[in-house]
């Protein structure tokens, strides 16, 4: 069952920004999340608007807007109106070796892929990003605008991403990260470019900018 069948909070979307035959083509982007959103399991929680929330146990975040909310033990997936419309994905504590989005590592015989090295600088970690991104099966796959932020007391970075699905439907976020105890944490949110990440962007970039992270 996907999180847009399961919560009763996820708003309505217009025929005319979605039409109802394009649905099975955004699910390509909801097939890279099927074992982060199985792992969590249950119904969704509620984030509700202005109040502060514990996330992942590193995070406090105080949403403008509702969310539901899945969690798992080291990461969270918050959605309005069903994850291929719009989502937020947190994921903490992805150690040396290991991949950015994934369970697997490096080895000997698989020494190359998206897979996160401590101690990598900031463009070297955007590649990896991209490149796990591009794993999930979505197309031309562009990151921009990389640039320090501050989040609490640290220093994390973030950069804008852009790619397409199925019949072309085309998407639009950003992605922030930062290494915290040598491990790496990011927040990515996505939304299609016509109506979603119109109509709540602003709602993320104010979720973001008042963020803060236990050290």
């Amino acid at each position: 069952q996907t999180v847009q069948q399961s919560s009763t909070i996820f708003r309505k979307r217009p025929e005319q920004h979605m039409r109802i035959n394009e649905r099975w083509a955004v699910r390509i982007l909801a097939a890279g999340l099927i074992m982060l959103v199985s792992a969590c399991g249950g119904p969704p929680g509620i984030v509700r608007p202005n109040e502060p929330t514990r996330v992942t146990r590193i995070y406090t975040a105080t949403s403008p807007i509702e969310w539901a909310r899945y969690k798992s033990f080291n990461a969270e997936l918050w959605t309005i109106d069903g994850t291929a419309l719009n989502r937020i994905l947190w994921l903490t504590n992805i150690r040396d070796k290991y991949h950015v989005f994934g369970s697997s590592r490096a080895t000997k015989r698989r020494p190359d892929g998206p897979f996160y090295r401590t101690g990598m600088d900031a463009g070297e970690i955007e590649s990896v990003l991209r490149d796990g991104i591009t794993g999930m099966g979505v197309a031309n796959v562009k990151t921009t605008n990389l640039q320090p932020v501050t989040i609490g007391n640290l220093t994390a970075f973030r950069f804008d991403v852009s790619f397409d699905v199925g019949n072309g439907l085309h998407y639009l976020g950003n992605l922030t990260f930062f290494e915290r105890r040598k491990k790496l944490n990011l927040i990515w949110y996505s939304a299609p470019a016509e109506y979603y990440h119109p109509r709540d962007s602003h709602a993320v970039d104010q979720l973001l900018a008042d963020l803060q992270i236990r050290e």
